[in-house]
C-alpha cells in the first residue's frame, strides 16, 4: 500500500518533539505514540488494537505514578524496589508499541532496509518518536511517496 505519508501524517518539528519529550519525562513519547497510531489506524488497514494500546497507556501511567511515589520516598526502598517490576512490564509494552509503529511506518512508506525513508531498528530504538517524526518530515518534503 502506497497511499502516501501526506494522507496520514504531518509534519512537525523534531525539535519540538525533542524537547517535550525530556520535560514532560516521556509522557509526551506516549501522545506522539498515540497519534501515530490513531494515523495509522484511520487511514490504513496496517491496525494496532485498542486493547493493546490502552493497555500500554494504563501501565505507562501506574509506571510513572509508583516510581514518582517510590522516589519521592526514597527511604523506603521497598516501595522503590516494589515499582520496578511495573516499570519492566510497562517498558516492555512501550517498546512492543514502538516497534509496531516503526514496522507500519516501513510499511505505508514501503521502504525495506537502506532505503531513505526506512527506519532503522537500532536508530528507532535510541531516539524514538523523535526519529519517527524526523523520517516522516523527510517523506513529506519530498513527496516522494
Amino acid at each position: 500500500m502506497k497511499r502516501g505519508f501526506a494522507d496520514i501524517f504531518k509534519t512537525d518539528s523534531v525539535l519540538k518533539t525533542l524537547v517535550l519529550c525530556v520535560l514532560t519525562i516521556g509522557s509526551y513519547l506516549i501522545y506522539k505514540l498515540y497519534r501515530f497510531t490513531s494515523q495509522i489506524n484511520q487511514h490504513t488497514e496496517f491496525k494496532i488494537s485498542n486493547l493493546f494500546i490502552a493497555a500500554a497507556i494504563v501501565l505507562f501511567v501506574i509506571s510513572s505514578g509508583s516510581l514518582i511515589y517510590g522516589l519521592a520516598n526514597y527511604h523506603d526502598l521497598t516501595i522503590l524496589k516494589s515499582s520496578i517490576g511495573i516499570h519492566a512490564i510497562s517498558s516492555a509494552f512501550d517498546v512492543t508499541w514502538i516497534v509496531m509503529v516503526r514496522n507500519r511506518i516501513n510499511l505505508i512508506a514501503g521502504s525495506n532496509k537502506g532505503d531513505n525513508l526506512w527506519l532503522h531498528p537500532f536508530v528507532t530504538s535510541i531516539f524514538h518518536v523523535i526519529y519517527m517524526q524526523y523520517k516522516i518530515n523527510q517523506g513529506l518534503a519530498k513527496k516522494v511517496i
